[in-house]
């Protein structure tokens, strides 16, 4: 007999948001970088570390961290969404577990 799997099909109606994207940065110096981290165990740990090594690599105009926990946080609405954009050039985010 054939081994069998299971097949999971979704019913929920997709959510599909629009959003525009920013171009790229032709370079990190003299940008404030922006760290963002869900709270998913080792996020913080691979941010802390690509912003020793990124800041060693450039000369940043500064760093700004914000943390945001929960699992069904409506990101539209966050005030750290709000407070890193203001804040930071270009902002790098953990999902981790």
């Amino acid at each position: 007999m054939a081994d069998m799997i299971e097949i999971f099909i979704p019913t929920a109606e997709p959510k599909i948001k629009k959003f525009a994207v920013n171009s790229r940065l032709a370079n990190l110096d003299g940008e404030v970088l922006g760290f963002l981290w869900n709270e998913k165990p080792n996020g913080d740990v691979l941010l802390r570390r690509l912003r020793q090594q990124l800041t060693q690599k450039y000369k940043l105009g500064g760093t700004t961290w914000e943390q945001i926990g929960g699992l069904h946080v409506d990101v539209d609405k966050a005030p750290e969404i709000k407070k890193i954009a203001a804040a930071a050039d270009t902002v790098i985010i953990a999902v981790c577990d």
